[in-house]
């Protein structure tokens, strides 16, 4: 699961603390069109199990359970770039069944939904393309 993925949603996650003993934690704020690269950097936990290294637009950089990526990709608040192909191609399909039916609300919303994911993936690719010419000079 290494790679570059995309919040879809604004939602807060609990960072768990390594400290021994450590009862607190604190909570991150991740938003909508944030790009978070999962490295194969990783750390095993008796008691948590694994976590990836990741970072989020290049600022923060923070373990996160396996537990936690796989929940967060699972309900769609992160996609991959291939997620969101699909989801293009869905909706674009759905538009044209909407017209051939001329159910306009359905067309509106889908639409809308099209739109939302193209500029995410927009916002993906270029930052995929910025890291790669970055790597390369």
């Amino acid at each position: 699961m290494f790679g570059h993925l995309i919040a879809v949603k604004t939602f807060e996650h609990q960072i768990d603390c390594f400290c021994p003993g450590g009862d607190h934690a604190n909570f991150l704020t991740i938003n909508k069109g944030d790009i978070i690269e999962v490295t194969n950097e990783r750390k095993f936990t008796m008691a948590n199990g694994w976590y990836f290294l990741v970072g989020i637009n290049d600022l923060c950089i923070f373990y996160i359970a396996l537990e936690d990526l796989e929940q967060y990709f699972m309900k769609e608040r992160l996609l991959s770039v291939l997620e969101i192909d699909l989801k293009i191609n869905y909706f674009q399909f759905k538009i044209n069944e909407t017209l051939d039916t001329g159910d306009e609300a359905s067309f509106l919303s889908y639409t809308n939904k099209l739109i939302e994911s193209s500029e995410l993936q927009v916002k993906l690719e270029n930052y995929l393309n910025n890291e790669a010419v970055n790597h390369t000079t």
